[in-house]
């Protein structure tokens, strides 16, 4: 087993922190956000790197997290986004769309998450499917009338668009690619990983 880091104890806490919200973001990510917080700690005390990770306690990290959960608010960290209000209508086509693109998304991700941390990879990913399933089942009946469009909650679809931006960023910064899919095939499936992510972003804006 590989020798455990000073990053990577500082990763957990900051997923952990996350999860006990309800949000879940990929450790390459995470390791890229502390390392940038140590390069700006470092520039701004005029000290090496090294020196300023000492300054980067497990409440720092906390609070990073913390943070970025107040910026993704608009997601609903930790609330049942099944009885969120519904208010942005998604055509039947691209709800097929985006449930593609999070299983592609969860294929990418899984691909480079530790072995440790892939069940909760996939529950994450398992919830926001199982979200989609359910509305898009339960639409036949309540929306009658406008079949060709399902209304989603606003939450459910901001988060389904930063999972799926996440696993385009990796296919795009020389992560790992699922077992099956070939190099050459790295720059198509980054970008219509973000295609669809940015289509869904401005979809769930405008309504």
């Amino acid at each position: 087993m590989p020798r455990r880091t000073w990053l990577d104890s500082k990763i957990d806490v900051f997923v952990e922190e996350l999860a006990a919200s309800g949000m879940h973001l990929d450790r390459q990510r995470a390791g890229e956000l502390i390392t940038g917080q140590v390069r700006a700690v470092a520039t701004l005390m005029r000290v090496t790197e090294a020196t300023a990770r000492g300054y980067l306690g497990e409440e720092i990290v906390k609070d990073m997290a913390r943070r970025m959960l107040f910026e993704v608010a608009g997601e609903q960290p930790g609330a049942d986004l099944m009885e969120a209000p519904r208010t942005v209508v998604l055509p039947l086509a691209l709800v097929g769309v985006t449930v593609a693109a999070l299983a592609e998304a969860l294929q990418v991700r899984a691909a480079n998450e530790p072995p440790a941390h892939l069940g909760d990879v996939i529950t994450t990913f398992a919830q926001v499917l199982s979200g989609f399933g359910q509305i898009t089942a339960g639409a036949a009946a309540g929306q009658a009338g406008d079949p060709a469009g399902i209304l989603f909650p606003p939450a459910l679809l901001r988060r389904a668009a930063r999972y799926i931006s996440g696993a385009a960023d990796l296919a795009a910064n020389d992560g790992k690619l699922p077992d099956g899919i070939p190099e050459r095939a790295r720059s198509q499936l980054a970008a219509t990983l973000r295609r669809d992510a940015d289509g869904l972003t401005a979809i769930t804006a405008a309504g």
